[in-house]
């Protein structure tokens, strides 16, 4: 176990499992390569919270995309397959970056540019698919704002 501050938990003990180093950094963090995934509500419950474990920030708060559509797949370029280490039975997390606001109603995910985790050899890195997914989906339905759209 490691002790880390966290942006929103203070101070907080992680496990090695916890722990993702990112060889090229996320996008507009390039620098920043370790990185802990926490799961405060429980393991395994979205959202999680991916905390660079050397300062406060970046911090991003991340989902699931497949609990948001269920059929989101990613295709992925020889070249990340390779810098991820993955291969066909490679144990691999999809995540997607939320942009919470102060009306957490209005929460979005970046469907378009997740982050692809291998958790046998315990490395992540930021996409961004080919595929047509949304930079900022919104994840709540029912918005009065939206009322009259089809």
């Amino acid at each position: 176990m490691i002790k880390i501050n966290t942006r929103d938990f203070g101070e907080l003990e992680v496990s090695e499992e916890q722990i993702y180093e990112f060889p090229v950094g996320v996008f507009a963090f390039e620098e920043v390569r370790k990185f802990a995934l926490i799961s405060p509500l429980g393991d395994n419950i979205y959202p999680m919270w991916l905390q660079c474990i050397d300062e406060l920030t970046p911090c991003f708060i991340v989902f699931d995309p497949t609990l948001i559509d269920m059929h989101y797949q990613t295709y992925l370029s020889d070249n990340e397959m390779e810098t991820l280490k993955l291969n066909h039975d490679s144990k691999k997390r999809h995540l997607v970056i939320a942009k919470v606001p102060s009306n957490f109603r209005e929460t979005t995910v970046n469907m378009k540019s997740p982050i692809i985790i291998n958790e046998d050899e315990k490395i992540g890195m930021q996409v961004i698919l080919p595929q047509d997914y949304q930079f900022r989906l919104p994840i709540y339905s029912g918005n009065e704002t939206e009322e009259g759209a089809s």
